[in-house]
């Protein structure tokens, strides 16, 4: 994905400091277990990724993968007490043409999210696994399961030590949809076979694009007319054929330009 940079990621054993990760590579795709830190504080959050490293041509794909494919899934083993947040996905690229569209990544990209330690840890370090379960892409699907582990330091003191990935971790950071923001006002209406998605307060390019976050939604291969308003822009999405019944919140992201992208929910209005 742009954007992302080939750190020197591979993390070896220099000292109590440094954590170490495992590089599991399996069917087009290297995966390796990273944390932004090289060292954690019992009740700290902590921040670990999946990088995923695609041979070119290759995709995995996005929370809503779209016309086809399934998202990574990740069994985490953690020691007692800590916990694991949900992944914080960032924006995809859309895949195919013609009447096959999906949503996902290609070259290189970093599925991140929090883990919270317990307060009371005692180890002087411990160990983070991971069983992850994914599909490549490119002319075939290829079904894939990869394991990979993180062995990473209690800290000696009240610092937070970052680690040699903490570059690649604030540059997926960059990658996530925004909030909208509180000036704009977004509506959503249902007229027929059409979702109109309204924003007053903001402007778009002609390239703008929304990307759905529930599968079935839209038909993500048409076209998506964007237009300019008195006070804003709209964009009209055509809706699936596969759609059995009323849609009450369009969720997904709305993608204004290359590196600037809104999460939207908002309830949907017969027009």
């Amino acid at each position: 994905m742009e954007g992302l940079v080939l750190l020197a990621i591979m993390l070896f054993s220099f000292g109590p400091e440094i954590a170490r990760a495992q590089l599991a590579t399996a069917n087009h795709a290297r995966i390796e277990l990273l944390s932004e830190e090289s060292s954690f504080r019992p009740g700290q959050t902590l921040w670990v990724g999946l990088f995923f490293q695609l041979d070119s041509g290759w995709h995995i794909y996005w929370q809503n993968p779209g016309d086809s494919g399934e998202p990574p899934t990740v069994q985490w083993a953690l020691p007692k007490g800590f916990r694991a947040g949900a992944i914080r996905w960032p924006v995809p690229i859309r895949l195919g043409s013609k009447t096959v569209v999906d949503y996902g990544y290609e070259g290189q990209v970093l599925l991140m999210l929090p883990v919270q330690t317990p307060p009371n840890s005692s180890a002087a370090r411990t160990s983070i696994g991971a069983t992850v379960r994914y599909l490549v892409c490119r002319e075939i699907c290829i079904p894939a399961r990869a394991q990979a582990s993180l062995d990473i330091p209690v800290a000696k003191d009240t610092a937070t030590h970052f680690s040699v990935s903490r570059e690649l971790f604030q540059k997926t950071r960059a990658l996530f949809p925004r909030a909208a923001p509180s000036a704009w006002k977004i509506s959503v209406a249902s007229h027929r076979d059409e979702f109109i998605i309204s924003v007053e307060g903001g402007s778009a390019s002609p390239t703008a694009l929304f990307l759905p976050l529930d599968s079935d939604v839209i038909e993500n291969s048409k076209p998506q007319t964007v237009e300019s308003t008195r006070h804003g822009f709209s964009i009209t999405l055509q809706k699936s054929t596969l759609l059995e019944k009323p849609v009450s919140t369009l969720r997904g992201v709305l993608v204004l330009e290359p590196g600037l992208a809104y999460r939207v929910a908002v309830p949907v209005l017969p027009r």
